[in-house]
This record gives C-alpha cells, structure tokens and sequence, in this order.
C-alpha cells in the first residue's frame, strides 16, 4: 500500500489568511495625512513622507504656489499635495477643525 502524501493544513491555512489579508489591504485607500509617534513625535505628515502637514500650509500661507512646493519638496507628487488639500477640506466641512461658537 503506497502512502498518500498531502499538503500540511497549517500552510493552507496560512496562505488562505495572507491572501484575504492582501484582498482587505487593497480595499483600503491610504489616507492622505498620517501620523505615527515614532516620526516626529506623532507630527501628521503626508502620507508615505517625513513631511509635515503643516510644511504644505505654511508655503500656502506664505502665498508661494504648489509648483514652488514641488520644486522644494521634489519626492512629492500632484496627487499626494491634492489629496492632502481634500483630506483638510473634509475636515472643514465635518466640523472636524472649526469649533462653534455664539455671537
């Protein structure tokens, strides 16, 4: 009698979770401000970046454009500062930032 070899259970099962893991991961969007209290003290940077949030505002306030943005931050893309620029819009609109008050 020959004996039937099979695959481990524990590797099926493994892979099984990695793949819906991955599935799950795709189906999340990465949000365009993140922190993390390993970089920078939990500072929120645009995501994937060591930048501050607040570098962006700040070239804004100082009336320089988002091409001079670009040239002096150059691993940042259109997408990342438009995305930046929606997520604070939302926030606005949530109520997120303002607080109200009575006059």
């Amino acid at each position: 009698m020959e004996a039937v070899k099979s695959r481990p259970k524990v590797r099926i099962v493994i892979a099984a979770a990695a793949k819906e893991a991955s599935k799950r991961s795709r189906k999340r969007p990465v949000p365009p401000i993140t922190t993390n209290p390993e970089r920078l003290g939990g500072t929120p940077t645009i995501a994937g970046t060591r930048l501050p949030v607040v570098t962006l505002i700040d070239h804004l306030n100082d009336e320089q454009s988002i091409a001079r943005f670009k040239a002096d931050f150059p691993g940042i893309s259109d997408e990342q500062i438009q995305a930046v620029i929606a997520r604070i819009r939302e926030a606005l609109e949530e109520g997120w930032l303002a607080e109200p008050i009575d006059y």
